[in-house]
């Protein structure tokens, strides 16, 4: 990477939210994020309940400023992602079985991704928050086109048991909003947060 002054900690273990930074060409390091769930709240891939917004945007918030940065002179960031259908969270499957009932009950409809950014300096305590929202469409996928998903592995560790991005889907479709906010962060959202904290962007 150049050498020039980081841009934020990311609070992630998130592959995608990594390669999504680095194509956007921001500078950052990673560190380990805050609880990703309250305590005593639950495991928010299978059980913690709720407005799938402000789950998002709370553990988002924990997952910053809760978070081990080297330097706390550089901001945290810590982003959470949603699958949101009809008000209820699709969290993250725990089997093939899991994927493939999250999947059959979005079949022929569309729902909503939100994806929580929260901006945290660590030095002052200053935090700067923003959601960015998408609508997803599923088709009714046929059963070749379900198994081959389903076998291929690429639902494991994602919100509503899909990525969007995954080479082996093809019934999912972004309606509207951002394609990276499905993804799991949306980049114009963190240039916007480090813009607001006086960071570069």
């Amino acid at each position: 990477m150049p050498d020039r002054p980081l841009d934020l900690h990311l609070a992630s273990t998130s592959p995608r939210r990594r390669e999504l930074l680095a194509a956007a060409g921001l500078m950052f390091d990673l560190c380990t994020p805050g609880p990703e769930y309250a305590d005593g709240g639950g495991d928010h891939d299978h059980g913690e309940v709720g407005d799938p917004v402000a789950l998002s945007v709370a553990r988002a918030e924990r997952k910053a400023r809760g978070a081990q940065a080297a330097d706390p002179r550089v901001p945290v960031l810590g982003v959470d992602t949603v699958v949101d259908l009809d008000g209820e969270e699709l969290g993250k499957p725990l089997d093939r079985s899991a994927a493939a009932a999250m999947l059959q009950r979005l079949a022929g409809r569309d729902h909503r991704v939100h994806t929580a950014h929260c901006l945290v300096s660590l030095a002052d305590g200053r935090c700067a928050a923003e959601l960015a929202t998408a609508v997803v469409s599923c088709r009714q996928p046929t059963a070749a086109e379900l198994a081959r998903y389903l076998d291929g592995g690429e639902w494991r560790g994602k919100a509503g048991g899909y990525g969007i991005q995954d080479g082996t889907q093809s019934f999912l479709t972004l309606r509207s909003g951002s394609f990276d906010t499905v993804v799991g962060l949306h980049v114009a959202a963190v240039r916007r947060l480090l813009r607001s904290l006086g960071e570069r962007a």
